[in-house]
């Protein structure tokens, strides 16, 4: 038989799309993220058939030709392209062998890979797809007698979280992002020395501004905190200045307008999501210097760029 119809080869592309699929997940490219997904999933199930027979791959009216029945006895030249049967009917074997369940949202997700394929870009909730392939992987995987762990590798603590139902859903979205910081981290640190890493997270590398004039409610200031993906010490917490007042509990709260860590780039663009974090917003770090003379001099910066824009104009 053709070695691409192999179990060890289907195996190889389905981990292989695996890893794709969660790495377009992270970087937000929800079309590649189905495609991957559908790719993964239908070699994982042709993996499953292929190592229990490989006749099992064989579509249906491909029995009365001579030639396809040869080719999986190993009795026909390699090289000839061989049709195997398509992913609803893998998966409806699947069903009947008893390997799968009954699973709605796998069905869709199946159609939603085709639709990519034949129609292009399809609104899905990227979480809901990333819970049903994370769930049918597992599942394939355990009849398999395969490890997840060798599977999944550094992707794994995310699936995790994906299939947790105990975590409410806006704690395992928060939780889902942080380890798609992590594992982005890691990729962008990879290759530099302990040194390099260590000055990215220096507070001089990143400068010592208090703030910009960019909100349509007034100066927005910045606030540090530790990153919880990366431990970046100098991530910055947005606050804007005309809600801050004392900068108590509740002021800081009502200030937030979001986060930003210059290494992972982790995003939380609410006070709910960096609860979740854990992070209380009164660990963040205000400027040394006080509000009143942070405000005055944002406004003069934003009146000076007024000014040049309104000089440049003329």
């Amino acid at each position: 038989m053709d070695d691409s119809l192999s179990f060890e080869s289907l195996l190889a592309g389905a981990k292989k799309f695996a890893g794709l699929a969660l790495q377009a997940h992270r970087d937000r490219d929800d079309e590649v993220f189905v495609l991957h997904t559908g790719v993964s999933i239908e070699r994982l199930m042709k993996a499953s058939l292929a190592k229990t027979n490989p006749v099992l791959l064989m579509e249906t009216g491909a029995v009365k030709d001579d030639r396809v029945l040869l080719h999986f006895a190993g009795l026909r030249p390699y090289g000839e392209r061989i049709r195997t049967v398509s992913a609803s009917a893998a998966l409806a074997r699947i069903r009947s062998a008893g390997w799968l369940p009954k699973d709605p949202a796998l069905d869709d997700l199946i159609e939603l890979r085709n639709g990519v394929v034949h129609l292009g870009p399809t609104e899905a909730d990227s979480s809901d797809v990333l819970a049903t392939f994370g769930r049918t992987t597992n599942t394939l995987m355990a009849h398999l007698g395969l490890d997840p762990v060798d599977y999944w590798g550094a992707w794994k603590p995310l699936i995790d979280i994906s299939l947790n139902d105990q975590l409410e859903r806006i704690e395992r979205d928060v939780k889902r992002l942080i380890e798609q910081a992590r594992h982005r981290y890691a990729e962008r640190t990879a290759r530099l020395p302990a040194k390099a890493v260590q000055l990215l997270k220096d507070d001089a590398a990143l400068g010592n501004l208090p703030g910009f004039p960019t909100s349509q409610e007034g100066p927005i200031v910045f606030g540090r905190v530790a990153c919880p993906a990366c431990d970046n010490p100098n991530a910055i917490v947005l606050l804007v200045l005309n809600r801050l007042g004392d900068a108590n509990r509740a002021e800081r709260r009502a200030a937030y307008a979001g986060y930003g860590c210059s290494l992972c780039a982790l995003p939380l663009p609410t006070i709910e999501q960096m609860d979740a974090t854990g992070i209380d917003v009164m660990d963040v770090k205000m400027p040394n210097r006080p509000l009143s003379v942070i405000e005055a001099q944002l406004n003069d910066m934003l009146a000076n760029m007024t000014a040049e824009a309104a000089a440049q104009a003329q």
